[in-house]
């Protein structure tokens, strides 16, 4: 086996912590640094946060940890937003210190559909360091995007493919629960969705990833958020928001994510209408963290093999 892949996990939220705990059992990979901007945490040892951890001091800045770990031409394992026009510094610094980046960030997953200008950036910059920037993760990143692309890649004649997400954000970290509004009042709900930045991020990019994959320029888009409410309670259990892109000729990708603490069962479905017809579906659904931990570390164990620029998920050899 060649050398383990040294890695800087920044951002040491819910998710950061989770990864860089995975990472140290990861034979292909070496965490050799953490970075996080928040006071409290900057300057103690990651060991503090994450069980096993080396004795490496989290950094207020990734060139701080670049410098203690002497990393350059590593990997660093981004995961500090959702949102792209707010942390795209932080990717192009990754890019200045000579290293690669895996990101958690919902937008960057198809970054063209909303920041095209930043993506172009982006793909020139990693393309001058010779390195790779891709986003990862279960949704979007796999399940309503590079699994159903990959499951429509044995049915032909395609008229549409349907992804159903429905899932309990009780059982789901405190942010995710804050995302979907789970146990707002309904006045409350609406003033967060009328607000902005509430709800789950990253449906236009799993929608416009998936279209990619099979061919397909959507060009019709209908779009409804609304809340998830249960019998004879006053507050809101989620959200159920939903998005459908259509082709000219009627072909089309619906988006079904229900994120509902009244839900009878939880869930992941997909439906190819093709020939011939296919349904996939997992009884239980996929547990959003621990996906997301493995996508996020798979994508970085690939990353030396997959080409330089701004790549996405369906850019990643399976190897």
């Amino acid at each position: 086996m060649h050398a383990p892949l040294p890695v800087i996990v920044q951002g040491l939220g819910p998710i950061g912590r989770l990864i860089a705990e995975a990472a140290l059992a990861d034979p292909f990979l070496e965490v050799v640094g953490a970075v996080e901007i928040r006071p409290e945490l900057a300057g103690r040892p990651l060991s503090d946060f994450v069980d096993g951890a080396p004795e490496v001091a989290v950094r207020p800045t990734l060139a701080e940890a670049v410098a203690d770990s002497g990393s350059a031409g590593g990997i660093v394992l981004h995961c500090t937003g959702s949102y792209l026009d707010r942390v795209a510094p932080q990717i192009e610094e990754a890019l200045r210190q000579g290293l690669h980046v895996v990101s958690t960030c919902e937008e960057l997953t198809f970054a063209e559909a909303r920041h095209a200008e930043i993506a172009a950036t982006l793909d020139r910059l990693a393309r001058g360091a010779q390195r790779t920037v891709v986003a990862t993760g279960v949704n979007p990143g796999f399940l309503m995007d590079a699994l159903p692309a990959s499951l429509a890649s044995i049915s032909h004649s395609i008229r549409s493919v349907v992804v159903r997400r429905v899932q309990d954000p009780s059982r789901r970290r405190t942010p995710f629960q804050q995302k979907v509004g789970m146990d707002l009042s309904p006045e409350e709900w609406e003033e967060r969705r009328a607000a902005g930045g509430f709800g789950h991020v990253g449906l236009t990019e799993s929608a416009r990833l998936l279209a990619a994959a099979l061919g397909w320029t959507l060009v019709d888009w209908q779009h409804e958020m609304v809340p998830c409410r249960a019998e004879r309670q006053d507050l809101v259990t989620g959200t159920l928001e939903t998005l459908e892109g259509s082709t000219s000729d009627g072909r089309t990708v619906r988006l079904h994510f229900e994120a509902n603490a009244a839900v009878a069962e939880e869930y992941d479905e997909i439906v190819v209408d093709g020939t011939p017809p296919l349904t996939l579906r997992f009884e239980g659904g996929v547990f959003g963290d621990d996906a997301t931990v493995a996508a996020v570390l798979r994508a970085a164990r690939v990353i030396p093999n997959t080409r330089r620029g701004l790549a996405t998920v369906l850019d990643l050899p399976l190897r």
